[in-house]
Parts: C-alpha cells; sequence; structure tokens
C-alpha cells in the first residue's frame, strides 16, 4: 500500500469515528430519560409549582372574598332602590286614591243636586206610595149603573192545621149593587167562618182607630158558602171605616178561635163609583 493510500485510509477512519461520535450523540438526545431522572424532574416540578400552588390557592380565597363582598354590596343597592321605589309608589298611590276619593265626593254631590232637581215633589212622592182601599168597577148592564167593590187585605195572617194549612188571610169588603145597596163581606182565604144565631156567637168584633170595640152580628151568605159572612149592621161599619186608618176585627174560624186581623190605610174609605 503506498503512502497516499494510507494518507487516505486514515482519512477514513477519522471521518468514521466522527461519524460514530456524532451517532452517539444523538442517540442520547433522542433516547428517553431514565425513571430515575423523570422522578427527579416531577419532584424538582412539584417544587417549584407547589409555592404557585399556594398563591394561586391565597388568590383565588381572596378573589372569592371579594367577589362574596360586591355580590353583598350589589344586593343592598337593589334593595335600597326597590325600597325607594315602593315608597315612591305608596306616595302616589296614596294621592291617587286622595284625589279619586275628591272626584267622587265632588261626583256624589252633583248626582245629588242632579236627583232633587229630576224627583217630583214630595207630595206627589206620598201619594204614590199610599196604601188605601183597592176598588173595582164594573159596569151593571141590567140596571145602567156601576158595580163597586172596596176591599182591604189583613196585614196579617193566622196558620192553620189540616186541611186548611198556609196561610190564610182576612178580607174586608164594601161592596155596592143597584138591586141589593151596600154590603160588608167578610173573607178569610182558607178555612170555614163559625157561627150561627141559635148559639149567639154569629157575630165579629171590630174596634176602629182608638175606639172601643163593638160587635157586629153576621148572616151567611145565600149560596152556603161558608169563608164568607155578610154583616148585619153595615151602614154603621161604612161609616166608622170612612173615619178610620186602623181596622182591627176578630173572627170566630172552626177550630181556630177567634183570631184578631189588623188593617191598615193611609186614609179612610173615600167612596167612589167610576
Amino acid at each position: 500500500m503506498t503512502e497516499e493510500e494510507n494518507k487516505e485510509f486514515e482519512e477514513f477512519l477519522k471521518w468514521k469515528a466522527e461519524k460514530a461520535q456524532q451517532s452517539a450523540i444523538i442517540e442520547k438526545e433522542e433516547s428517553p430519560a431514565s425513571p430515575v431522572d423523570v422522578e427527579d424532574n416531577e419532584a424538582q416540578k412539584d417544587v417549584v409549582s407547589q409555592p404557585d400552588l399556594v398563591l394561586n390557592s391565597d388568590a383565588n380565597k381572596g378573589s372569592n372574598n371579594t367577589g362574596l363582598y360586591l355580590l353583598v354590596v350589589v344586593m343592598a343597592i337593589v334593595l335600597l332602590f326597590a325600597l325607594v321605589i315602593g315608597l315612591s309608589n305608596n306616595k302616589q298611590s296614596h294621592i291617587s286614591d286622595v284625589e279619586a276619593t275628591e272626584e267622587l265626593d265632588a261626583t256624589d254631590e252633583v248626582e245629588v243636586d242632579t236627583v232633587a232637581v229630576a224627583l217630583p215633589n214630595d207630595e206627589v212622592v206620598s201619594e204614590k206610595n199610599k196604601v188605601t182601599w183597592d176598588f173595582s168597577i164594573a159596569k151593571d148592564d141590567m140596571y145602567d149603573t156601576n158595580n163597586v167593590w172596596a176591599n182591604i187585605k189583613s196585614d196579617n195572617y193566622i196558620a192553620q192545621s189540616f186541611p186548611y194549612e198556609g196561610y190564610t188571610y182576612a178580607t174586608i169588603c164594601v161592596r155596592y149593587m143597584k138591586k141589593y145597596g151596600y154590603d160588608v163581606i167578610i173573607t178569610i182565604s182558607k178555612g170555614q167562618i163559625h157561627g150561627n144565631r141559635y148559639n149567639g156567637d154569629n157575630y165579629i168584633t171590630a174596634r176602629f182607630d182608638e175606639g172601643s170595640p163593638k160587635k157586629y152580628y153576621f148572616n151567611e151568605a145565600a149560596d152556603g158558602s161558608s169563608d164568607n159572612v155578610f154583616l148585619n149592621s153595615k151602614s154603621d161599619f161604612i161609616k166608622r171605616c170612612k173615619q178610620a186608618k186602623d181596622i182591627k176585627i176578630d173572627i170566630p174560624i172552626y177550630q181556630a178561635g177567634r183570631p184578631t186581623f189588623t188593617f191598615h190605610v193611609d186614609e179612610p174609605l173615600v167612596w167612589r163609583n167610576e
């Protein structure tokens, strides 16, 4: 081997050694760390990060306290604002109520004045509400006259037993018919008027206003009905009806004794033919 070839071979070996050394460095750099190195590194990281963790915890705690404080402050502000608004609304509502009341009072005064003007006078109102004798008039074709009935119904009633259960009222009727003249007929709405002249109990007792009670004997109806009777002293009875506003009569009723019926009118009987 020549000297030149030896020199080239040595340069080749030197290059190969350098190449092997570079490969070893690269492999060392690329090879994973050993478990011991990893643990050491993790321990170092824990040691380094532990203070950061403590610092972060303290920072979070401080942040939480600050957030809670801010929340309390915000809630207090909201409550104060709501209270102010509520007081303002109440005040406004009170003012509105007062104004509405004043307007209502003013309206009431106007309505009272209007009604006072619109209503008829007191005399007309009292005339409309008067309790008076109730008249019924019918033409009598036979005599070319009017048949007239004037009636008042008792203010009170009685309750009877079977078969006349319910309320029983009494009626006083003053009747005029050309062929019969004047009559006073006492009628009850239910039951039987009981009395006969043989026993001496065929009478009613009547009292006009504050006068003394007086007996008026009666006759039964010609058709035999027992719920009405005709008084004998009819002229005297009618004369007293034309003077009295309060009338009381007792009537003998079968199995009911002699109950008293009361009648009130605002003016005495005023006879009329039409």
